[in-house]
């Protein structure tokens, strides 16, 4: 089976794996397109607050009780050892999430059935899937790889949990091809006909919850709304249907009331429209509700209001009665105000003739894509970064709203992209993380939360975008050392930055480099940055060498802990060991020391020091190799033995004891390797889909706990205390 193809033994993490914590990825958001959420959950997760979204590939479905409950409940929530979910599932209580890996493509939208214990999702490629949520293999009911021609932009279950809605973009050149349809949930077979849109383009729909049964679909193209009734389903065109109340551009988002008595409608025209739920006769439209297009909204609990989301970087509340504004949050300006940039998001001065107005320019990592009303009436938003806000709620404003029981806005942070690299701080339990897109993410290890993201400051420009980019591109590695933060990217830059305890942390200097840099590895004080024209030193912040030039591509390093000897991995197969002296007063050099070689057949891209400094591992695309540094770099285990990585080798850690190696590789797999039991293993398949980009071994009281983060942009720690004694004793 190849990698990206996709069966029941791969869709999640196996259940037999011993995940003790889990941080989920952030939701995909794209500039111009709603963010699809699901905050009701169904029946089963009636007695939780759960948010369903896409990020990537992935589906995720996020727990949010120890979000909203505040710090003190969720101190004796995580006490718990073990809690209940997912129908009775048991599961640690630090796994917080649950993420299906079931798509080969960018997944655009995922809705739970009204029971909770199935859900739909869908791709970019018009891949519909159901699957089952409550079952702990998660087996998909449902497989269509062509539901639709192009991407499915949203789907609608029925009050049944028989029938599914989906809409999306059809084929262009084929006649018969739909953009809108409404199936059988078990079997795909087409339940009538619903009306197109303009262009074979539609971009949202919803289901009446009750009978009798109305489908309402929303054009990308035609600014119109749609409307259906069956089954079998049929366009309504009796003249009493308010299809075009949008002025122009996308009607983004349809959304009936919980009872089925209204349904509303947004759109790029900022306007918000209110229909009557079984005719679709017009009730009222709110114009210039927003002053950028709307991209999202959703009803509360007892359908008295109404919820959007907009690229103004602002959310509202809509009381659906009067149709009025009660309560805005300016989430835009929060974010600027937090992060020390200046409130002020006013545009360039126009002339005072200039008309109409110019629209105030909005920081685009604050634009609102999705919002949603989770179990309790609690409102949540997320931004073009990805991050996700817990909106609190003025006292009396929603009757029984669990929001009133958060302070302040809360902010949920994470990341949108694969992870590549990270560091740990062993002393305040801080693990720093970094991705392909630049963004870095302090974690704290004891609570398993996102502390917040870095930000540029002292001399460095700052990001007034608030996309929280650091590295103009992907990070490449991460070292902490000094109470210092390093880290390197694509943009040819290392950068520096400090914290406290992991919260406010500022890169608030860099070091331009020559070329661009592959990996960095720490000693003591001194860390070594391999470039791909050579290597360069620095200690205290400062480059403390010339650009190092080597006569093979450097590919993996690591320093000793009395920062005495480099140790290099270069694309010739062979490991090169420098001795660390004073090239002249003022810089320091490498001097070779001894060649390991015939070690590996395959290029060096992975090698890890033992915390004793008597071994070394090394690893490339199928061997992992250990050498004993004391007995003249001979081998402990040599080539042939430890190979059963199937890809490239991306990442090794010893335990603290030095007992126990891991691996970690682009084939999804971490494995547990002994030196005194070299003959046996411990496996763990699919941990991270796209591969392990980082490993790190806890000290722990509570046993042998090892830490992962992959191309899945999730951050894993797995206790292997068990798998450990039982398989080498």
């Amino acid at each position: 089976m190849g990698q990206l193809e996709v069966d029941a033994s791969n869709s999640c993490i196996p259940a037999t794996c011993n995940v003790s914590a889990l941080c989920p990825p952030l939701p995909t958001a794209v500039r111009g397109e709603p963010c699809v959420l699901d905050g009701h959950g169904g029946r089963i997760n009636s007695d939780r607050p759960v948010l369903l979204y896409s990020s990537g590939r992935l589906v995720v479905v996020r727990e949010l009780d120890d979000d909203v409950a505040g710090d003190d409940a969720a101190a004796t929530t995580a006490a718990v050892a073990v809690a209940k979910w997912k129908g009775g599932i048991e599961r640690p209580a630090k796994v917080r999430a649950f993420v299906y890996r079931g798509h080969t493509a960018q997944v655009t939208a995922a809705r739970f059935s009204p029971s909770g214990c199935y859900v739909a999702s869908a791709d970019l490629r018009g891949r519909l899937r159901v699957w089952s949520y409550d079952n702990e293999e998660h087996l998909c009911r449902l497989d269509l790889s062509t539901a639709l021609a192009g991407p499915i932009r949203d789907i609608a279950w029925d009050f049944e949990s028989k029938r599914l809605c989906i809409v999306g973009e059809g084929s262009k050149t084929d006649a018969s091809s739909v953009c809108a349809r409404v199936i059988q949930w078990d079997t795909g077979v087409t339940c009538g006909e619903l009306g197109q849109h303009t262009r074979n383009r539609a971009s949202t729909c919803a289901f009446k919850p009750n009978r009798p049964m109305r489908i309402a679909t929303g054009g990308a193209d035609d600014s119109r709304v749609l409307f259906n009734k069956g089954p079998p389903f049929t366009r309504v065109v009796d003249g009493s249907v308010a299809e075009q109340e949008h002025s122009r551009g996308s009607v983004n988002r349809i959304r009936y009331s919980r009872d089925g008595t209204k349904i509303v409608s947004v759109g790029t025209d900022k306007s918000v429209v209110f229909y009557d739920g079984k005719t679709m006769q017009l009730l009222h439209k709110m114009t210039d509700v927003h002053t950028h297009s709307i991209y999202m909204c959703d009803w509360n609990s007892d359908g008295k209001f109404v919820i959007t989301a907009s690229a103004d970087g602002t959310v509202k509340l809509i009381d659906a009665s009067s149709y009025a504004v009660v309560h805005t949050w300016d989430i835009a300006s929060t974010r600027q105000n937090a992060t020390g940039l200046t409130a002020a998001r006013a545009s360039d001065a126009a002339s005072a003739s200039a008309t109409p107005p110019v629209s105030p320019r909005i920081p685009m990592g604050a634009m609102q894509m999705g919002c949603a009303f989770v179990k309790g009436d609690v409102p949540v938003s997320v931004s073009l970064s990805g991050q996700i806000s817990l909106l609190s709620v003025p006292q009396g404003l929603i009757e029984n709203s669990d929001a009133i029981r958060l302070e302040d806005d809360r902010l949920l942070s994470g990341h949108q992209a694969a992870i590549s690299s990270f560091a740990f701080n062993a002393s305040t339990n801080t693990l720093y993380s970094g991705d392909t897109d630049g963004v870095i993410c302090s974690w704290n290890l004891s609570s398993v939360k996102s502390l917040g993201r870095a930000r540029l400051g002292g001399d460095e420009t700052h990001d007034i975008t608030l996309m929280d980019k650091v590295q103009g591109g992907a990070i490449t590695s991460m070292v902490y050392v000094n109470d210092t933060l390093l880290s390197s990217g694509w943009d040819d830059k290392v950068r520096f930055g400090s914290g406290r305890r992991g919260k406010d942390l500022v890169m608030e200097q860099s070091v331009k480099l020559d070329a661009q840099p592959n990996a960095m590895a720490k000693g003591n004080e001194l860390v070594c940055c391999l470039t791909v024209k050579g290597a360069l030193l620095l200690k205290g912040n400062q480059v403390v060498s010339d650009l190092i030039s080597l006569p093979y591509g450097a590919l993996s390093v690591c320093v000793s802990s009395d920062d005495s000897m480099v140790i290099i991995g270069g694309d010739d197969c062979k490991i090169y060991i420098y001795k660390v002296e004073m090239s002249d007063p003022s810089s320091l050099g490498l001097k070779e020391d001894h060649v390991i070689e015939n070690g590996h057949l395959k290029a060096i891209h992975a090698l890890e020091m033992s915390h004793d400094g008597k071994m070394l591992a090394s690893a490339d695309v199928r061997d992992v190799c250990v050498w004993s540094i004391e007995d003249g770099w001979s081998p402990l285990v040599a080539k042939g033995r430890w190979c059963f990585h199937t890809q490239r080798i991306t990442c090794l850690a010893w335990s603290q004891d030095d007992s126990v190696l891991a691996s970690g590789g682009n084939d999804d797999s971490i494995y547990l390797w002994s030196i005194s039991k070299r003959m046996k293993r411990v496996h763990y398949p699919f941990a991270h889909r796209g591969g392990i980009a980082a490993l790190e071994f806890l000290d722990s009281n509570d046993g042998m706990v090892l830490v992962s983060a992959g191309s899945d942009a999730c951050l894993c720690q797995w206790d292997v205390t068990n798998d450990i004694a039982s398989k080498f004793g």
